[in-house]
């Protein structure tokens, strides 16, 4: 049986507000749910559901992750991945598109081998851990955990302050290991990562990995969302 509970701490989300899908339900109730919670809430989204867990990793990297407008970000480079190596190519915006440069498009498929190498090495020795790839993710709401977010998502990015009311499971784990695999693809980084080692005691990067609800504990975040946020376009 799932054990459902909260998770306690002070976290911070971010958000980018042209992205209209987290923005149109953050403006509704203000949570965010991961994928696979998701589906475990809703009977009837759980009927066309797939788990990023039940694939094989040749799968993933053929055909890239279920996607859908619950997918995470990390995902994303899984399946843009995968369409760059059946010959396909990558392009930001609906109207007037700008197409990817190979130099663009060879990063993106690094990233989303990268990520690849994690979901495996997840599996291996750490398959109760939250996968990268069916995540809502967190990080403290501390100066650090700030700048966290920003350098990950850009200096534009909408920072709000969350609680975790519902989990099935949240992974604590150092996002310098998976930097370091990045540039440099040593396999003990990996292992470090999900054995959740912080790498530098005195300044780890912790981030969380939520299999849950995240729930916005920000009324001037979420008025700013509700003003501007992407969802708005759609009206």
């Amino acid at each position: 049986m799932i054990e459902i509970k909260p998770y306690p701490g002070d976290f911070i989300h971010g958000i980018n507000l042209n992205n209209w899908y987290p923005c149109w339900n953050l403006a509704l109730c203000g949570r965010l749910y991961s994928p696979d919670f998701a589906a475990l809430c809703d009977p009837g989204l759980a009927e066309s559901h797939r788990c990023v867990k039940d694939l094989s990793i040749e799968a993933l990297k053929q055909s890239g992750t279920p996607m859908g407008v619950l997918s995470p970000r990390t995902s994303w480079y899984v399946s843009a991945a995968a369409i760059i190596r059946s010959g396909g190519h990558i392009g930001i915006g609906n109207i007037d598109t700008k197409w990817l440069q190979k130099e663009e498009m060879d990063k993106i498929v690094a990233m989303g081998d990268t990520e690849l190498a994690f979901e495996e090495t997840r599996r291996n020795i750490a398959p109760n851990a939250v996968s990268r790839l069916a995540c809502i993710w967190v990080a403290e709401n501390t100066y650090t955990g700030q700048a966290h977010i920003r350098s990950m998502l850009g200096t534009n990015t909408l920072i709000l302050k969350v609680t975790i009311p519902s989990a099935t499971c949240v992974s604590k784990v150092d996002t310098s290991w998976f930097d370091l695999y990045h540039h440099y693809s040593k396999q003990e980084y990996i292992e470090q990562y999900w054995q959740g080692v912080g790498l530098d005691p005195k300044s780890p990067k912790w981030e969380y990995l939520v299999d849950g609800i995240v729930e916005v504990n920000d009324p001037e975040g979420l008025e700013k969302i509700r003003k501007e946020g992407g969802h708005l376009t759609l009206s």
